[in-house]
């Protein structure tokens, strides 16, 4: 959630990742079984907030296709094209190669090459629009027309709004603890007029976008006065914020595909029920508690994806689909037939909701699950 003058939010083309240790021991690259599911592998149980539910009844879960996309211990931190047909990843493939943007079909086979699709940067929901560092400036260029134009925030990371026409950046102090350091945060046309700044805040910084309209989602210290953070929602078209959840520590905060849910986890809480993964609606009118702990991203408007931690390092990892109105959960993967070895939390969903491509702990290869409904 930070911008500085280094552009480090260039990471943010390829996608975040929250953080899932992996082991690295030796153990054999994933095999898939021709076999269905017929029993999950363990039991999670979902509590409500504020009433409980009872514990959901699983149903037996099919196979999902497991397979490697790339080979030669290729390649780190993936993301997906708007339309889920590509997995992008930053790369330098040869000595006399160009560092950019490469793109691998995820129905091709795995002797494909790896084809370069842009530069590095920071793009656009549609990626029609990116943004580049340049010494100290930061540029914005128009992908069909070259069409470029310095924006007026020293060098600062960008954030581009869904609509493509907005984006947004922030400003952080640089002295003093991080909680306590003064973040202004900035809405400007994508040209570089009227930037305005929007709000300010301690410590924290932009969450992101609502793909709706034109909400702002920010998370921090409203004032030195308090020792809590807030997770908040700013309409940026009437000027009307909206706080959602308030703690002091929040981490973790994602946004569903269509804006409706936020998940998010509280941490050392001093009331221990309050810690964990949380789902709420954006409008504030319900939230729940789920009693799993591990990595998550959103699969689509409403169910979340969480991949729990595991008893023992030498254990496979395996996913489970939550959905957020009802807190059901169940397993989509049994570790048992279907293992996976993800390396450092380097995981990410397609936008369709298909499949998950993550770097394999063993061969350090992108590998591709299909997921099944």
């Amino acid at each position: 959630m930070k911008a500085d003058s280094s552009f480090a939010k260039l990471l943010a083309l390829i996608g975040l990742t929250i953080g899932l240790t992996a082991c690295a021991s030796p153990t054999p690259a994933p095999t898939v079984a021709a076999t269905p599911i017929s029993t999950p592998m363990v039991t999670l149980t979902v509590a409500a907030s504020p009433t409980p539910i009872p514990t959901p009844t699983l149903t037996p879960t099919p196979t999902p296709e497991l397979r490697p996309l790339t080979n030669g211990g290729c390649c780190m931190l993936p993301a997906w094209s708007p339309d889920s047909h590509q997995v992008l990843f930053i790369d330098k493939p040869a000595d006399a190669a160009t560092a950019g943007v490469y793109a691998i079909n995820i129905d091709a086979g795995i002797s494909q090459k790896p084809q370069p699709v842009g530069r590095v940067g920071l793009y656009s929901p549609d990626r029609s629009l990116a943004a580049f560092a340049e010494g100290t400036r930061t540029i914005v260029e128009k992908i069909s027309t070259g069409e470029s134009w310095a924006m007026p925030n020293s060098g600062l990371a960008v954030e581009f709004a869904p609509d493509n026409k907005h984006l947004a950046w922030e400003q952080e102090g640089i002295n003093g603890p991080y909680d306590e350091r003064l973040n202004d945060l900035y809405l400007a046309n994508t040209d570089g007029t009227d930037a305005v700044r929007v709000t300010r805040l301690y410590g924290g910084g932009m969450v992101g976008w609502l793909p709706q309209g034109l909400s702002l989602m920010f998370l921090g210290r409203p004032s030195l006065n308090t020792h809590d953070s807030t997770l908040t929602i700013l309409d940026l078209k009437t000027n009307v914020a909206a706080d959602l959840a308030t703690a002091e520590r929040i981490s973790g905060v994602t946004i569903s595909k269509d804006g409706t849910w936020v998940a998010y986890f509280i941490s050392f809480d001093a009331d221990k029920s309050r810690n964990g993964i949380w789902v709420e609606r954006t409008d504030g009118s319900q939230s729940r508690h789920l009693e799993v702990w591990g990595a998550y991203q959103w699969r689509d408007e409403s169910h979340l994806l969480v991949i729990p931690m595991r008893d023992s390092a030498d254990k496979a990892f395996a996913v489970w689909q939550f959905d957020a109105a009802s807190g059901e959960g169940r397993p989509l993967t049994d570790a048992a037939v279907t293992p996976l070895d993800i390396l450092n939390g380097d995981w990410r969903v397609s936008p369709d909701g298909q499949y998950i491509v993550y770097v394999n702990n063993v061969d350090r290869n992108l590998w591709l699950l299909k997921l099944p409904r």
